[in-house]
């Protein structure tokens, strides 16, 4: 047996090498059939067709094998749907956004008398903070801690605000509204068409609309001062 083992090797490794030979004389249907063969020639092509067949080994090990035989790529998420780093993205975003429109929003309500915008103000307020309510146990769910500020480029907008006032305040509140409701809306279609989270995909599906109907609002606002 010991000399039939070593003719294995020696066939197997002209194709493979010995460390190869190795692993294929582990298997006992490939042995059996080495071993059955009178012709090397013979032999050499029975490895190779059972390496190709859907029984036989495959050649890339970082590649897990389907019931059928063939390869699949290894997940990205698990069966417990882990949290990625593109949810968690878009998480904190939408969190930042909402808290941006109620922040510009109430700053609004103290410093404009314009009903047009005071009336628009008071709709982001009610809209955003509603968002917020629901995105906030999805949150919880993923375990993704919900931002505590609105972040450095919405910091900015917020602070210059702080800096006008009357028409001057108005314009640029309103002005504001359109950018800021612009990235949003492309950070929410960024997800809807990366992301994977079910939960996450009906909230920005959900929302998405509401969104783009700010923004057009404000668009025509400033369109007619």
């Amino acid at each position: 047996m010991q000399n039939q083992t070593k003719t294995i090797q020696k066939i197997v490794g002209g194709f493979l090498g010995v460390a190869s030979a190795s692993v294929f004389i582990s298997l006992p249907g490939l042995a059996q059939a080495n071993l059955n063969s009178h012709n090397s020639n013979t032999s050499k092509q029975s490895v190779i067709a059972q390496m190709s067949s859907p029984g036989g080994s495959m050649s890339n090990p970082s590649r897990n094998s389907t019931p059928g035989g063939g390869t699949m790529s290894a997940p990205t998420r698990n069966s417990t749907s882990s949290t990625t780093n593109l949810d968690t993205e878009f998480i904190t975003k939408a969190a930042q956004s909402d808290m941006t429109e109620i922040q510009t929003s109430k700053l609004a309500l103290q410093k404009s008398r314009n009903k047009s915008v005071r009336d628009y103000a008071q709709m982001m307020i009610k809209h955003h903070t509603e968002s917020s309510r629901e995105l906030k146990p999805i949150a919880q769910s993923k375990k993704v801690a919900l931002p505590t500020t609105i972040g450095p480029d919405n910091t900015t907008l917020l602070e210059s605000l702080k800096k006008v006032s009357g028409s001057q305040f108005d314009q640029a509140y309103m002005q504001g509204q359109v950018e800021a409701h612009t990235k949003t809306e492309a950070e929410y279609q960024k997800y809807l068409d990366q992301g994977e989270d079910p939960q996450l995909k009906a909230f920005a599906t959900k929302i998405l609309p509401l969104v783009t109907q700010h923004r057009e609002m404000a668009q025509k606002m400033v369109a007619t001062r």
